[in-house]
């Protein structure tokens, strides 16, 4: 009695776990809505992750001016430290999102077009969201796709594959309801803000590099290297190098004036 029970306990584990229908495994309607909240997650995330970092990019700017250049140079130079610091590490935490969110709309394409061309087998619906163009599609893909569409004869029954469709139809949707004036003052509107598809994801990568470029300028004019300036004096005036090398770096005040003028008449003569 004992043993008869082991026995069919064990079995319906086993058939628990051989049954992949009921998981993202073994199945592509399941695996597919896996990838959807995957991709989701990552854009979520990166929404609260460079809200985090600007956060704190917020703070040293903002104590940036209204030291009004009078603190310590020793201070300056550790806060535009930091500062470029946070903005190459918020570069890389978008540039990783980025890539993350590009691995699970790749794998939503896989499951996606496998599922269209089963449900165009069986002459059901099937509507494509992020296939309408084959040109992100694997070789492999595209062949299928291509087999497919060949042996149709009729246009219904084939895969769509068209990178304006979607394009096309948001062009109309912003252009519609707008005439005379208003069509005029919304040009911009339409055709610098909209039109271009600008890559809500990219914009944070964007958003650090220039605070990099910022923040390396504000360290620039920080931090002197009178070493580093005679040198480009005695190459300009083709003389004897004649350093200091106790002087290899320097703090300076971030209100001072002359260290960027200086240093850009030596480089730029």
């Amino acid at each position: 009695m004992e043993f008869n029970y082991i026995k069919n306990v064990s079995e319906n584990t086993s058939n628990k776990i051989d049954d992949f229908e009921n998981n993202a495994i073994g199945s592509r309607t399941k695996g597919l809505e896996l990838d959807l909240r995957l991709r989701e997650f990552e854009i979520t995330q990166l929404t609260q992750r460079n809200n985090f970092f600007m956060i704190f990019q917020g703070v040293l700017i903002a104590g940036l001016v209204q030291s009004l250049g009078n603190a310590a140079p020793i201070i300056y130079f550790l806060l535009s430290f930091l500062g470029l610091a946070i903005s190459i590490l918020q570069v890389g935490m978008a540039g990783g999102a980025k890539y993350w969110q590009c691995r699970w709309e790749a794998s939503t394409r896989s499951s996606e077009i496998a599922i269209v061309l089963n449900l165009l087998e069986k002459k059901k619906l099937a509507v494509q969201t992020f296939t309408l163009s084959k040109e992100l599609l694997s070789e492999e893909e595209k062949k299928q796709v291509d087999d497919w569409n060949s042996k149709q004869a009729d246009d219904a029954n084939k895969v769509i594959d068209d990178s304006k469709y979607i394009h096309d139809i948001v062009i109309r949707d912003i252009k519609s309801g707008k005439n005379g004036i208003s069509s005029w003052v919304d040009w911009w509107v339409r055709t610098l803000a909209i039109a271009p598809k600008w890559s809500v994801s990219r914009i944070p990568i964007w958003v650090g590099g220039f605070l990099s470029v910022f923040w390396f300028f504000i360290l620039f004019n920080v931090v002197s290297f009178p070493w580093f300036e005679s040198l480009v004096a005695e190459i300009k005036n083709c003389l004897n190098l004649n350093l200091d090398l106790s002087n290899l770096i320097k703090l300076v005040p971030l209100k001072n004036p002359a260290i960027s003028t200086d240093m850009l008449i030596y480089i730029f003569p």
